[in-house]
């Protein structure tokens, strides 16, 4: 996943450099790096295990890591490296809920999308499609679903603090769907679904 997503990067930043240099301040040309992180609510819902829905909810952490450049004005494409991490999330299983501990629950992605800016109000729109896996971890046991599709949408705005320096805020909401590793004695792949809501702040050199 890692040589994937190297090989993104590389190839948006040698595209956004052939198409628009980066000459201008304040204005949305060239090479495009957001870093961002944030936090929120998260569901994932692993369906009928043995029966009955096996959901984690809870509070999470948000991470978005996008490389890009500028294909038209104010019109940005990227490769994009993120996810959500439940840290210790309620847990509900066939009619009873309980506390975790030492239990992580996350969903990683990797993938493409869009941002367009809305100038000179510096607000903007992001879309990202994502190929997605679900990681969960029990104090030394380590489990992993198959990869999946996701999107994540957020809406924003940024400030100035720089020539091409910018920080901001924007509301998110990620969704993907994946299925477990086969049951070795069934064959039966469980479908698993993760939905997460929340803010998330970033710092976006532009």
């Amino acid at each position: 996943m890692k040589t994937m997503f190297i090989k993104i990067a590389i190839v948006l930043c040698f595209f956004s450099g052939i198409i628009v240099g980066q000459s201008g301040v304040h204005e949305h040309d060239g090479f495009f790096l957001r870093m961002a992180l944030g936090a929120g609510y998260a569901e994932l819902v692993e369906k009928n295990v043995m029966g009955s829905d096996m959901k984690f909810s809870g509070a999470c952490s948000a991470l978005r890591f996008q490389i890009g450049g500028t294909v038209a004005e104010n019109l940005i494409l990227y490769g994009d490296l993120g996810g959500v991490v439940q840290v210790e999330p309620e847990f509900e299983w066939q009619g009873q809920s309980a506390s975790t501990s030492d239990v992580s629950v996350s969903v990683f992605d990797i993938g493409g999308g869009i941002t367009y800016y809305l100038m000179p109000s510096n607000f903007y729109f992001s879309l990202s499609l994502l190929s997605s896996q679900a990681v969960f971890e029990n104090n030394n046991s380590k489990g992993e679903s198959q990869f999946g599709f996701g999107v994540n949408a957020m809406i924003g705005k940024e400030w100035w603090v720089g020539d091409d320096w910018a920080i901001g805020a924007a509301i998110y909401g990620y969704y993907s769907s994946m299925k477990d590793k086969a049951d070795p004695a069934s064959g039966q792949e469980n479908d698993i679904n993760n939905l997460s809501v929340g803010v998330i702040f970033s710092a976006t050199y532009h």
